[in-house]
């Protein structure tokens, strides 16, 4: 008896492994490794790619067969597939999940249904008096025209049409074939104009001494097709970009290919401008905010070797592309390269390891590089270059933090700040305003009887915002309508309390009417194309103001800005995380950095309610190795990272007992594990998680901390695997963490 062949497949579904299903005789000839192909579990049907292909005896076992092929060829290359196993073990995520995370969006192979052998008209009355959707599938393919799958879904509306179909290809009324979608041509993610030449080397800019030293150091790693991480540190403005140009032009020419990473898919269209000046057409855009088909082509684009320089977000760092010289991570400190669901992998460090398999060059710039990053510098694991002065020659903002708790012309702004702000329109410069929060204000209360609005799912209060006059929890969506009455006591003596980007543009409007005011925020981003025409309005002075959170302090080059305003800096420095006051630093420094980039100076007013916070010192003198001694001395003292590595286990049930039970179960065999595992791991937890309830689920957290070479990660993987099934109640589910970058 001839052998079954079978398919080793990875689902995305939290499970160990692979499943296993038999290939179909039509699959036979098509199915490769690497192709997604949609698979029957549990009732429902999912795409999985496969890993592996192997043959048994028939009547071994009985598998469930393969339905159909999504791809026409293999989409995850072997270093991708061999990169998914690394992140699944690191990360303690499922290889179906991280599988998932790389593949592009499903546009490749369909099968079409045609009549075979049509049925007697006997027949087809038998069949119509026993079940009349199989007879009006016989009837749609009566006319001899093949069908696809989703032309008959769409005409007969039985939920189990897949069933149906594979019957009456067993009975021999109907076949199936497995064709190609037509692939669209064009090119996506493009700037516009004529990009097939390039910039011209006589054109390219001057380098000064600092960037010429980064790339003599770093460009012989390049030629010789060795792989080595490197630190860019250089202030806001230095020219890190036209180095990372530069080095990417280098292992072009040499026959290799690129990934240039940036943190917010705001930043893409700027860079990407800037990469097809140098490059022409041989580059491409990838990020999520893409439709699926814009995705699925630029995907194939790459796979056929006509993309030189992938530029995008997180994901990009998945992009396949083949014979890999260089990758970049601009920003590299930045929060937004750790992805916060399944698998919570950073792509700063993905792509370190996928680096290092590939044999090429590593390069990750900040002007505020997170501190392991740094301290691995310090220690030989990195090169480090620094780039210590603005290419225009200008100097660093003028920075000024002012005490809040002294009162000021507002509630907004203090006394500096507005005349900062009128010396500023005087002199018809720009002014970015910086508050790190959506909405009008923090939240609303009843001044009689205390009355605070919550969501009804979260345990957070809810944000008011003016325009729609609602009340909206930034975690799950929930809104309800605002109200001038309290809804408790009656009172109509209403107080909105904190500031956000609605009510500071509000202020703007009011005391500066003859100035264009815009927000850059994601309520005001959310329509396709609006974030890139706010920042083009920006840069081409249409804009004169700003109001903006984190999104407008990443990256930009405006060359106009004269002052920038950071509204109330206390946001970041309060969250209940070790990294408060790191994070403080970055963004206020990295906000300053929009400052002065140009001809005119620079200047920074930093209102706070705590101006002895240690990272505001550092922020004034722009001195980030001053700010790394501090913090590096606190940490070392706490065995925080880099003198430790940490796991965060967060533990969410809809009940609250049921999340405390099943936290501290998994605290007690974590620390029952780590006595036996040697090495210092302390378990330090559990407690209730500071956002102890989201979306009607209740969250408990613990924290597992190790020396910097212990394997945390196989530990906790053992602490899963072993823990009591009794000891977890039903509907719980635990979350791994590993290198958590947010505490709360």
């Amino acid at each position: 008896m001839t052998e079954a062949l079978t398919a080793e497949v990875a689902v995305p579904v939290p499970i160990d492994g692979t499943l296993t299903y038999l290939v179909p005789a039509d699959l036979r000839d098509v199915l490769e490794v690497g192709m997604r192909v949609v698979v029957p579990l549990r009732g429902k049907l999912l795409t999985g790619v496969v890993v592996a292909l192997g043959r048994e005896a028939p009547g071994k076992r009985k598998l469930k067969a393969i339905r159909e092929a999504a791809d026409e060829r293999p989409v995850i290359t072997p270093q991708l597939r061999r990169l998914a196993a690394w992140i699944s073990d690191y990360y303690i995520a499922p290889l179906g999940e991280v599988l998932a995370a790389m593949s592009p969006p499903s546009a490749g192979l369909r099968r079409v249904y045609s009549l075979k052998a049509p049925p007697t008209d006997l027949e087809m009355e038998i069949i119509r008096a026993s079940d009349p959707a199989d007879a009006e599938v016989l009837e749609i393919l009566a006319d001899g025209r093949p069908r696809g799958y989703a032309t008959l879904r769409r005409r007969i509306d039985v939920r189990d049409l897949r069933d149906r179909l594979d019957h009456l290809e067993k009975e021999g009324y109907i076949a199936h074939r497995v064709e190609a979608q037509k692939r669209r041509s064009g090119r996506v993610g493009q700037a516009p104009g004529d990009l097939s030449g390039g910039l011209a080397e006589a054109s390219r800019p001057v380098l000064t001494p600092s960037q010429q030293a980064a790339l003599d150091g770093i460009g012989p790693d390049l030629d010789r097709d060795s792989f080595g991480v490197s630190l860019l540190l250089g202030v806001t403005g230095s020219g890190k970009t036209e180095v990372y140009l530069r080095l990417m032009d280098r292992a072009i020419k040499s026959g290799k290919r690129a990934i240039y990473l940036v943190p917010e898919i705001g930043l893409t269209p700027q860079i990407m401008a800037r990469v097809s000046e140098r490059f022409g057409d041989r580059c491409a855009l990838l990020h999520s905010r893409l439709t699926k088909a814009q995705r699925y082509i630029t995907w194939q684009r790459i796979l056929d070797g006509e993309v030189d320089v992938v530029v995008g977000a997180r994901s990009a760092v998945f992009a396949p592309v083949e014979n890999l010289g260089i990758v970049v991570v601009d920003e590299e400190h930045d929060t937004s390269y750790k992805q916060q669901e399944s698998p919570r992998y950073n792509a700063r460090d993905v792509a370190i390891v996928r680096a290092k398999g590939a044999g090429a060059v590593v390069v990750l710039g900040s002007a505020t590089p997170t501190i392991e990053s740094y301290h691995k510098a310090l220690e030989g694991k990195y090169g480090l270059y620094e780039l210590p002065e603005r290419i225009s020659g200008g100097t660093l903002p003028e920075v000024r933090v002012v005490d809040m708790r002294s009162g000021g012309a507002s509630d907004s702004f203090s006394k500096e700040a507005e005349e900062a702000v009128r010396q500023s329109v005087g002199r018809e410069e720009q002014v970015l305003l910086f508050l790190n929060r959506r909405g009008f204000s923090n939240y609303v209360q009843c001044r009689d009887c205390g009355l605070v609005p919550r969501c009804r799912f979260c345990y957070v209060s809810l944000t008011y915002h003016s325009g729609r006059k609602d009340l909206r929890c930034h975690y799950c969506g929930y809104t309800e309508r605002g109200f001038e009455v309290c809804p408790k006591c009656g009172s109509a003596n209403i107080l909105y309390i904190g500031h956000g980007t609605q009510r500071v543009e509000d202020y703007v409007a009011e005391h500066f009417p003859e100035v264009t005011c815009a927000r850059f925020d994601r309520d005001a981003t959310r329509r396709k194309g609006s974030a890139e025409t706010l920042l083009s309005d920006f840069s081409e002075g249409t804009v004169r103001f700003l109001v903006g959170t984190q999104m407008i302090a990443k990256g930009h080059d405006f060359k106009r800005v004269g002052l920038v305003v950071v509204v109330n800096a206390d946001v970041s420095m309060n969250l209940p995380d070790f990294r408060a006051g790191e994070r403080t630093f970055q963004i206020l420094t990295q906000v300053a950095g929009r400052a002065g980039r140009g001809d005119i100076p620079g200047k920074v007013v930093i209102q706070t309610f705590n101006p002895e916070h240690h990272s505001l010192a550092y922020v004034t003198g722009h001195d980030f190795k001053g700010f790394y001694v501090e913090e590096t001395a606190m940490r070392q003292e706490l065995r925080y990272p880099p003198f430790a590595r940490l796991v965060r286990i967060v533990v969410e049930a809809p009940r609250y007992a049921s999340a405390e039970s099943a936290a501290r179960a998994v605290a007690r065999t974590a620390s029952r594990l780590g006595e036996k595992a040697g090495g210092k791991i302390d378990v330090v937890g559990p407690s209730r998680a500071p956002l102890s309830k989201i979306k009607n689920v209740y969250r408990w957290h613990l924290m597992i901390k190790g020396d910097a070479g212990a394997n945390i990660s196989g530990l906790v993987r053992k602490v899963l695997r072993t823990l009591p099934e009794g000891d977890l109640p039903e509907r719980v589910r635990i979350n791994v963490d590993v290198d958590p970058q947010v505490m709360i």
